[in-house]
């Protein structure tokens, strides 16, 4: 088991030469670089946009015409009847020029702007809170990528632990087929066992390979090489218990319960939204104005003040008012799923890092026994009282127990990645 740790490290020392990360220093470039975080602070940013339009709907509605017209004739036609003078055609108004400024303020609108305000903010603590969910998301999806490649990584030096006693057997085998106690046919069988071998870690290099360019992209790094920093507690972990959370805490902490919460609080302020539609509005104003026809100058202006009752909406409105206040029951029942869900969940991601700590020590035992068992089935090849299908079963139980063993601690890690991610 020493002899497999050194290994490990060695094989990491190998690759000193590429930039070296932690885990840690990964899940930080991928806060900064990755592109679905990029346009979850995007979404944050048209958020807020909207929240400061909807703030423009307490302001005055302002708005100017003009018009500049020239007609080809006089546009009023009129006859006049003078005394002493018969009937007299007048023309008049051939061009000229009208505009006008008119400003109006509102005053109720039945709560429609406050409750549109109250919307705006609440869409922006919901791009926070999907923007804090993304982080975690990928923070996971970057751990799960490291714990892949050093589990990968670590069955690469099994296998250099077992091309390592291969050779001796090979060597041992060669010298009793020069001495006449065995034949070349197990001379080949050793052969095979090292291809064997020998392509089981080309497949271990590949997948690593496509596992760098996924985790590099997830973190923004491009496609330059790079090692990955092992912590030196990967086959010794920390028991479960060291990351126990309070499970009615991490629920009430998870992003997906607050935005059932915030989707339940929307769907209150929609109700007040539909209510609103059907109370009457009430407005104040001023217009003024100026017109120039055939060289006459006029300007006056006026305020006024409008209520505008929407009588004919009650008929429809009050059909949406009662759906509104449908789909405020159904985001309550929601809300009370997802935190019965979520509670399960974390369970669920509890009960798979316990299981997983208990299988590194089952994989533990299992490499002692196997070590146990090839030690002494190379010490009896050694001295002829063994043969070599004994030996290379040997081998065989070795080399999986050693892989079951650093699967198992990198399966642990994972599970207290995903773990974490749901308790915090």
């Amino acid at each position: 088991m020493k002899k497999i740790l050194l290994m490990i490290y060695m094989l990491y020392a190998c690759g000193m030469n590429a930039q070296e990360y932690t885990l840690a220093q990964l899940q930080e470039m991928a806060v900064q670089n990755n592109r679905t975080l990029k346009n979850a602070r995007l979404g944050i940013d048209a958020a807020k946009e909207d929240k400061a339009k909807a703030r423009t709907n307490y302001f005055p509605q302002v708005s100017a015409t003009g018009v500049g017209f020239h007609g080809f004739d006089d546009l009023v036609q009129s006859t006049m009847a003078v005394p002493g003078m018969g009937a007299l055609d007048m023309a008049m108004v051939k061009k000229g020029m009208v505009g006008s400024v008119m400003a109006v303020q509102p005053i109720f609108q039945g709560g429609q702007i406050v409750t549109g305000n109250k919307l705006a903010a609440l869409q922006e603590e919901v791009s926070q809170l999907q923007l804090r969910m993304s982080e975690k998301d990928v923070a996971l999806q970057v751990a799960q990528y490291y714990w892949q490649i050093v589990s990968l990584q670590s069955n690469i030096a099994t296998l250099d632990s077992v091309k390592a006693q291969l050779d001796e057997v090979h060597r041992l085998t060669d010298n009793y087929v020069k001495a006449g106690v065995t034949t070349r046919n197990d001379l080949l069988r050793v052969e095979l066992k090292q291809q064997e071998v020998a392509s089981s870690r080309l497949e271990l290099e590949n997948g690593i390979s496509i596992l760098k360019l996924l985790l590099a992209q997830q973190v923004g790094m491009g496609e330059g090489d790079y090692q990955l920093t092992l912590s030196a507690s990967f086959l010794s972990p920390s028991l479960p218990t060291t990351f126990l959370r309070d499970k009615d805490e991490a629920i009430a902490n998870r992003e997906e319960y607050v935005l059932s919460q915030k989707n339940e609080e929307a769907q209150r302020l929609n109700v007040r939204m539909e209510r609103g539609k059907l109370l009457p509005s009430v407005a104040v104003g001023v217009n003024g104005f100026y017109q120039s026809i055939d060289h006459d100058d006029q300007t006056n202006g006026l305020v006024f003040a409008t209520l505008s009752v929407p009588i004919s909406d009650w008929w429809g409105g009050s059909h949406a008012v009662r759906k509104a206040k449908l789909q405020r029951l159904q985001a309550e029942n929601d809300r009370l799923d997802a935190r019965e869900k979520l509670a399960i969940d974390l369970q669920s991601a509890w009960n798979n890092m316990e299981e997983a700590y208990k299988q590194i020590d089952i994989a533990r035992t299992s490499v002692e026994s196997a070590n146990e068992n090839l030690r002494m089935e190379r010490n009896f090849y050694a001295v002829g009282t063994t043969t070599l299908t004994d030996l290379l079963d040997a081998v065989t139980l070795y080399t999986q127990a050693e892989s079951r063993l650093v699967t198992a601690c990198a399966t642990y890690q994972t599970r207290i990645a995903e773990y974490q991610r749901k308790a915090q």
